[in-house]
């Protein structure tokens, strides 16, 4: 892999993430496509890329997840989008089974082609699936992020950097983790496994994070462990636990980007 580049974005590889070069995604949640757009100019100023939760939609089918993204693109125009169907398997509102999950994003793939720019693929779909939605995700132009979800807990550190090696290892253009810690020792090991991921596989874009209260720090730092994107929130519409304010966000990676110059 490489890095991966989008409207002009860059999600840089290890081999050459720095601390500031690290970019704010903030996520959009909301239950109509009208929403979704002013959200999106909200939102748009605080960002480098806007993360659609199409769960969130009120009514969710490959043509309703098309017609949100379109509603995004023509509110912000200049940001790249990064399309996302969180299940209830890995702690979002969608209870789908892997087959439900797998044909509506390859149904979304062929409904909007262009439409969006990553595709979020939760890794635990099984690989014969996830190949699947690589290839169609690929082909509708957009760029896929393996993911993986624990909300219940942070595994143990070489089970962390073997998941990203196995993500990179199956074609992931970005690999994606996220734990919840108990302690700042659980918080500190995820940052252990990214580096520990990022000098095996240093040409796959990183994303990593510890979740809550607990785990807030390393949304702030990651670029210095290999990461190349965080989460921020912005009018306080986080999506997950633990996402700070957007704007707070980028100058704190700024602050760890010039200390480490």
């Amino acid at each position: 892999m490489a890095d991966v580049t989008v409207w002009g974005t860059v999600l840089s590889a290890p081999a050459r993430a720095t601390a500031g070069s690290c970019k704010v995604i903030v996520p959009l949640t909301a239950a109509t496509p009208a929403e979704l757009a002013g959200l999106a100019v909200q939102a748009a100023e605080a960002a480098d890329l806007l993360e659609v939760r199409l769960d969130a939609l009120e009514t969710l089918t490959p043509r309703t997840a098309a017609q949100a993204l379109a509603a995004v693109r023509k509110a912000a125009p200049k940001r790249a989008i990064l399309a996302t169907v969180r299940t209830a398997r890995e702690g979002g509102p969608a209870d789908l089974t892997p087959e439900e999950y797998a044909a509506l994003l390859e149904g979304l793939c062929e409904e909007a082609p262009g439409g969006f720019d990553l595709l979020d693929v939760e890794f635990s779909v099984g690989e014969a699936l996830r190949g699947s939605l690589l290839g169609a995700a690929h082909q509708a132009g957009a760029a896929v992020v393996f993911s993986c979800h624990d909300f219940d807990k942070t595994p143990v550190t070489v089970a962390m950097t073997d998941l990203l090696v196995s993500m990179a290892d199956a074609g992931a253009d970005v690999a994606k983790l996220a734990v919840m810690p108990r302690d700042a020792a659980d918080a500190a090991r995820l940052l252990q496994a990214t580096a520990q991921a990022a000098a095996r596989r240093p040409e796959t874009p990183l994303i990593t994070m510890a979740m809550g209260p607990m785990g807030a720090v390393t949304r702030l730092c990651g670029g210095a462990f290999g990461v190349c994107a965080s989460f921020g929130a912005v009018g306080g519409a986080a999506s997950a636990p633990g996402q700070p304010d957007a704007r707070d966000l980028r100058a704190a990676m700024e602050a760890v980007g010039k200390a480490m110059q």
